[in-house]
């Protein structure tokens, strides 16, 4: 047996042992997939789209954090990135924001879009392995429509089940339901702050 062959079958059985987690650190940073295909499913008048990256500073962390109660995931914390959605003639239609949000069993990715007053326009789960699938219902995610920045610091989840009634989202309160509207509210907390329009 070659120097080279017991070198990587040593290797294998040195690695098989170590916990993952010494090797894997969590970032939740979403990529929006397929673009070109989806970005007509929020804006049929879509054409093309232009990806704009905003630098996070040290202030405007902390004040994000501050507003949303909540600390940035690791990879959010030093960029901030959205689409702007173009019309035939290059002008701009509005905005798509590929986020994700920690749920139980990995990442929640969600694609969302914002109209010309910052209204959402449109969502839907772009990927997910929870195995609650509350977050993925039509009547839950639709609940969003209409809703703009000035709503959300006053969004919350109210159970189905109780007459509360409000600027709330009406859900069960399950790990992938809190984790899409924190992330909501997350992405749109930071593109009050970051984005001047």
């Amino acid at each position: 047996m070659s120097f080279l062959s017991r070198l990587i079958i040593f290797s294998v059985v040195i690695f098989s042992f170590l916990p993952v987690k010494s090797f894997t650190q969590e970032v939740y940073i979403c990529v929006w997939r397929n673009p070109e295909r989806t970005m007509t499913r929020i804006f049929k008048e879509a054409k093309d789209y232009r990806t704009i990256t905003k630098k996070i500073t040290s202030s405007q962390l902390e004040i994000i954090e501050k507003r949303l109660g909540s600390k940035l995931l690791p990879g959010q914390r030093e960029t901030y990135q959205y689409y702007e959605m173009l019309d035939a003639t290059g002008a701009v239609l509005g905005y798509i924001i590929a986020a994700s949000q920690k749920g139980e069993y990995g990442a929640i990715e969600f694609v969302f879009g914002l109209d010309g007053e910052k209204k959402i326009n449109g969502i839907y789960i772009q990927r997910a392995r929870e195995r609650d699938k509350e977050f993925k219902k039509e009547e839950f995610l639709k609940q969003f429509i209409t809703k703009s920045i000035k709503d959300i610091d006053k969004l919350e989840i109210i159970e189905p089940s109780t007459e509360k009634r409000g600027e709330g989202i009406k859900a069960k309160k399950t790990v992938g339901t809190k984790s899409v509207l924190l992330g909501i509210k997350k992405e749109l907390v930071a593109f009050d702050k970051l984005v001047q329009r």
